[in-house]
């Protein structure tokens, strides 16, 4: 488990507040808003077509919110003047590193995926890293005639962008965000896995360095024998964990308050909110199990699905490891069980705990302060990316735009 990550505001957002979770009251009454909200969808759309009759929809923009001219960032935010860099940075890899990321975004987040789009994967050398990336995003929750103006700035900005993919049979809820992380995994599976070598997965406010990615994977771990073309990895910032999951919820189910069946065995690693590598190897071994892995989890357990994934590939098909049920989720007096494996033999994971994947500080643990070692930097705003690019420190990482 976690503390909230996009389902939950930053003080220094600009965005609006959370979607609305399963069965969660609303302030106002709804029968009172409806008539005012489809005058308001009449308004707007009588609008946009006579703008659209004229334009032909070629100008029309989605909208962002302006960003501030400055940003102060709090004292002791950096130590980049508390020792020398690192020699590795100045270390370019033998060959390029090669992902295809998932950034997982809600459907309101026009600027932080315009901000994203910026900054981070705008102008990284292909020389360091070559990777496809998408958003992924679920269903509107909040019907035809509330969500009219959302749906529409994010169908203008699908048709600017094209990287962008909306699970329509999945609600933006926190309830199905386990699904959504599990549906962008079958996306990088689309891919053989012989052509890529790591699945990313990233929340929309984690700013990552690719190139000192690219490097510190070359040049610290090699002692580790890193082949995620050919090997099961993990990595990340781990967190420890002993919730497994049986899948016992059926695809395309209706009911978001339905959960996979949860058991208690031994404890495992499982990567913290930050984000997520699975070796293309693993995403591999993952896809193929029939029947599919356990995916609808609840937020905030959907990073702990992860662990879980890779704690049960190793340790349900070894009958000498015991398991229980659980007094939160099981009616009945807590028991043994006896957890069906994914496969018959065991999948042994290669499990990186990568300490440079951190919260921003006082955002938060596991925070820490930033410094040349820091990878992915979670619990960011928009306008804190952009300036955080610009600094003297790290701007060279990422070509010029032209």
């Amino acid at each position: 488990m976690y503390p909230p990550t996009q389902y939950s505001r930053l003080p220094t957002d600009p965005e609006g507040g959370p979607l609305p979770a399963l069965g969660r009251k609303r302030f106002f009454n709804r029968r009172l808003l409806r008539p005012l909200s489809i005058g308001l969808a009449v308004v707007f759309f009588v609008s946009v077509v006579a703008y659209a009759s004229k334009n032909h929809l070629k100008d029309v923009q989605v909208p962002f919110v302006s960003l501030p001219p400055k940003v102060e960032f709090p004292n002791n935010t950096f130590i980049f003047d508390q020792g020398p860099r690192p020699t590795y940075l100045d270390t370019p890899p033998k060959k390029p590193l090669v992902l295809r990321i998932a950034v997982i975004s809600r459907i309101d987040e026009f600027e932080r995926r315009q901000t994203l789009r910026d900054t981070i994967l705008n102008g990284v050398p292909e020389s360091e890293v070559q990777f496809v990336y998408r958003f992924f995003l679920g269903a509107n929750p909040e019907g035809l005639i509330e969500g009219s103006v959302t749906n529409f700035q994010l169908s203008q900005e699908k048709r600017k962008h094209n990287d962008i993919v909306v699970f329509e049979d999945i609600l933006d809820i926190p309830e199905r965000l386990s699904e959504k992380r599990y549906s962008a995994l079958k996306w990088a599976g689309e891919a053989h896995h012989d052509s890529y070598d790591y699945f990313m997965t990233i929340d929309s406010d984690t700013f990552c360095r690719y190139g000192v990615l690219s490097r510190r994977l070359e040049h610290l771990y090699t002692d580790k024998d890193v082949k995620p073309r050919e090997q099961p990895i993990l990595i990340g910032r781990m967190g420890s964990h002993l919730t497994y999951f049986q899948n016992t919820v059926a695809d395309g189910n209706k009911n978001a308050t339905l959960e996979d069946e949860f058991v208690k065995g031994p404890w495992f690693p499982y990567p913290i909110g930050i984000g997520y590598m699975l070796s293309s190897s693993l995403v591999n071994t993952i896809l193929s199990a029939d029947p599919s892995l356990p995916h609808h989890i609840h937020y905030p357990s959907d990073d702990v699905m992860i662990g879980a994934w890779v704690a049960g590939l190793k340790y349900f098909p070894d009958p000498t490891i015991e398991f229980e049920t659980t007094a939160e989720h099981s009616p009945e007096p807590v028991h043994r069980v006896y957890p069906k494996p994914y496969f018959p033999h065991v999948v042994d994971t290669n499990i990186i705990d990568e300490l440079g994947w951190h919260n921003f500080p006082g955002r938060g643990g596991p925070d820490d302060q930033i410094s040349w070692d820091s990878v992915c930097i979670h619990r960011l705003s928009a306008p804190e990316m952009r300036a955080f690019k610009e600094m003297e420190e790290i701007r060279g990482e990422w070509k010029k735009s032209t």
